[in-house]
């Protein structure tokens, strides 16, 4: 019998998945990406304004077994068991003046 074992990178992927599929839903550009020596990334784009845009992680937060998406300078977004929340952080973040 075989067992499977997934890693935190592969948690951290999926937590970005959902994520990068609220943001799609309402118009974001996203990349995922899953680089072998670091953590998955999802890299979210203002469509309207290019040059807008934020890394974003998903950690195992320290104080227990939940998991946090985080902006890549580290400040946290909103818990992974939200992704519409952090889509909407993250649109209010990422806002031009036009949108």
């Amino acid at each position: 019998m075989s067992a499977q074992v997934i890693t935190d990178a592969e948690t951290a992927l999926g937590h970005l998945e959902r994520l990068t599929d609220v943001l799609r839903a309402d118009g974001w550009t996203v990349e995922v990406a899953a680089p072998e020596d670091r953590r998955p990334t999802a890299i979210v784009v203002n469509p309207r304004m290019r040059a807008l845009h934020e890394h974003v992680i998903a950690v195992r937060e320290e104080s227990g077994d939940g998991w946090a998406y985080f902006y890549g300078w580290g400040e946290k977004i909103a818990p992974c068991t939200d992704p519409f929340g952090a889509a909407a952080a993250l649109g209010r973040v990422l806002a031009s003046r036009d949108n």
